[in-house]
């Protein structure tokens, strides 16, 4: 766990003295194990500080792992990941920001290669200063990039594709249209 380099943020000469002339940010190069013919294992570390010597909150492992951790030790203080997009004008099915999953490495190829699954936040019209209505698209693959199988309007409206398994091991064909007024009370679902 040796510092290889390090780039300190800091005011050493702030007059305020005490927590302002601490190190306030810094990235370091840290080994992960001893380094060897066949091993030089490198961890980058992001540190930040509030009103103490920058401390380290998230990282990236030689493996391209990330890690992140709100160091905030009070009630209601969740780690937060806001993706955030650029557009200064959101139209109808603009993405504002989506997770892929995928294995480009793959040595099958083809569809093997392509995205698997994903999430993505889909504006569902023009946003404006009373709208920003936006769905969650759930996207999987079969053999094929992945499309949008289920999603969520910003109603609540949960849409499949395909059959949807309730809770209590029921299946429900959603392909079959529920008609409304109709007696489904064995599905636990309704028509409207």
């Amino acid at each position: 766990d040796d510092v290889l380099g390090q780039i300190d943020f800091q005011a050493p000469d702030e007059a305020a003295g005490t927590d302002a002339i601490l190190v306030a940010a810094g990235i370091s190069a840290i080994s992960e194990g001893d380094f060897s013919a066949s091993n030089n294992a490198t961890k980058l570390s992001f540190k930040t500080g509030a009103s103490e010597a920058a401390t380290e909150k998230m990282y990236i492992t030689s493996a391209g792992n990330v890690n992140m951790k709100n160091t905030a030790t009070g009630d209601d203080t969740p780690m937060v990941v806001t993706l955030q997009t650029g557009e200064t004008d959101i139209a109808a099915a603009d993405v504002l920001g989506q997770i892929d999953f995928q294995a480009p490495n793959e040595a099958a190829g083809t569809d093997a290669i392509l995205v698997a699954a994903g999430i993505a936040a889909v504006s569902e019209g023009d946003f404006s200063s009373s709208n920003n209505a936006t769905k969650l698209s759930f996207k999987t693959a079969a053999s094929a990039a992945a499309a949008e199988t289920a999603s969520l309007s910003s109603t609540g409206v949960f849409t499949a594709a395909g059959n949807l398994s309730l809770s209590d091991a029921r299946s429900v064909d959603i392909s079959t249209p529920l008609l409304a007024g109709a007696d489904h009370t064995s599905t636990g679902l309704s028509a409207q």
